[in-house]
């Protein structure tokens, strides 16, 4: 699968392999040593913003965009070093509000590093986001068949404004992108040759990606109506069913000593974390709260004051401010799926307001939604080109009938700002599919240099990726 112009002047880049004990062409090697070359030197240049440049921004740039990280994974992971266990603070009960991936991860290379720093933290998102551009090279190839697309989007991603702050702040947008890379790269595979091991291997890794953001969990159920649909006939479509089913299983396998962790902790099935109801009660309050002299942030903040008042009327003993934490685990678990309650109940009761909400987060919120108002004209700076750009990208191949080569990463685009339409939706959400839609923009770039350098060139339609039978 391949774009290339129709002239005999225009560079093709062959991407066939040889044969096992064949040497590799000169021209081949050379243009594997020119992309390493070109992407080692991509890697210091990311480093060099995110441990060097944007930290020393931080005083202009730190009203708009927070540079540091939070949100429980820092306090966790040092917990976790210090041999507290797995809390946010020592002096409160174990917790389920965040998914272990990330502060496992922390910690660990916190041990390596002689102690948890917020610059070792950088460091180690730095080194998960140019594996991600490395996954994303690869993927890129393979949905497009071309090395000067895979290139320009690996490149993309690695100065994108959004990863960078991302890197910047050690998120867990970065792991997240690294471990779905890794799954969409397995599942590929998986589609293309048809063997059952294949899913049950990106399985184990879209279980891998739950652990680190839980969100993840439910795009298995989407795959699937997807590939029943691209299926042809009912034994292929049995066949998915089973494929799925294993996949499901990998997922479950490697889930399980948390799920078990979490029971023996509260004696209830707790499969992921308790966040959600948090995440469900900011996003009502923050949609009926932001206004035009309320910016999200204050909304935001003033959520969290919400919060701790019904842990007040609940009787449940707490400590913080936005996040509360709890002196028991059973106390944790009860208001956390009080708010979700809370919110389900006011939903239900006034289905206009989860309409207006979800609609909201969908089209705005979602892509360029910030915590002050000038954060919101940076978002949308960055991120009306990408989003346009992308949509450029899936007319070109839809042009070529090359659309199902990217129908996954397309389904994936869709699905995480449908999670977050009736919960909390904000900018940094969406750089969890920026890499996708990286791909899509590096497909319109690449063509349109090409229209560029050659107006009457056109783009080869090879076969599209189809679901295969079992091998």
């Amino acid at each position: 699968m391949m774009l290339e112009t129709q002239r005999s002047a225009a560079i093709q880049v062959e991407n066939t392999r040889p044969p096992g004990s064949a040497p590799v062409p000169a021209p081949v090697a050379s243009i594997r040593k020119s992309i390493f070359v070109i992407l080692f030197a991509a890697l210091l240049a990311n480093a060099a913003l995110v441990l060097v440049g944007l930290p020393n921004l931080t005083g202009r740039i730190g009203t708009s965009y927070n540079l540091e990280l939070g949100d429980l994974y820092d306090q966790i992971a040092q917990n976790l070093d210090q041999g507290n266990g797995y809390r946010a603070d020592a002096r409160m009960s174990e917790t389920m509000l965040r998914d272990p991936g990330y502060p496992l991860f922390l910690a660990g290379i916190s041990k390596l590093g002689g102690g948890y720093s917020m610059r070792t933290a950088r460091v180690g998102c730095v080194l998960l986001a140019f594996g991600a551009a490395l996954m994303l090279l690869r993927l890129t190839r393979n949905i497009t068949g071309d090395s000067r697309i895979a290139l320009v989007a690996a490149l993309l991603f690695l100065f994108y404004p959004g990863v960078v702050v991302a890197e910047t702040r050690a998120g867990i947008e970065i792991p997240c992108i690294l471990t779905m890379m890794l799954f969409m790269l397995a599942l590929h595979g998986a589609v293309k040759k048809g063997s059952l091991w294949r899913y049950g291997a990106a399985g184990l890794l879209l279980g891998t990606a739950v652990m680190v953001r839980s969100e993840v969990l439910l795009f298995p159920v989407l795959l699937l109506v997807y590939l029943l649909f691209a299926a042809k006939g009912r034994a292929e479509r049995r066949r998915m069913v089973g494929a799925i089913a294993i996949l499901a299983l990998g997922t479950v396998v490697v889930m399980s000593p948390w799920i078990i962790r979490n029971y023996r902790l509260v004696h209830s099935f707790v499969p992921t974390s308790t966040i959600s109801g948090l995440a469900a009660q900011a996003g009502l309050y923050t949609c009926e709260n932001t206004l035009p002299g309320k910016p999200f942030g204050l909304a935001d903040e003033e959520a969290g004051i919400e919060r701790k008042q019904i842990a007040r009327q609940l009787g449940l003993p707490s400590i913080g401010p936005y996040f509360q934490l709890f002196y028991t685990p059973q106390d944790e678990l009860a208001f956390y799926r009080a708010l979700l309650n809370r919110v389900s109940t006011e939903y239900r009761s006034h289905p206009e307001v989860l309409a207006r909400c979800a609609t909201r987060n969908l089209f705005f919120n979602f892509w360029f939604l910030g915590k002050t108002p000038k954060s919101v004209l940076l978002n949308v700076i960055v991120q009306a080109p990408l989003l346009a750009m992308a949509l450029a990208g899936i007319v070109v191949l839809w042009k070529r009938k090359l659309l199902r080569n990217a129908g996954i990463i397309l389904l994936y685009i869709l699905y995480i700002p449908a999670v977050h339409a009736p919960i909390i939706a904000e900018a940094r959400y969406s750089i969890l599919i920026a890499p996708f839609l990286i791909i899509l923009a590096a497909v319109f770039l690449v063509w349109a240099w090409q229209r560029v350098k050659a107006p009457d060139s056109g783009i080869s339609q090879p076969e599209p990726l189809t679901v295969a039978a079992d091998e």
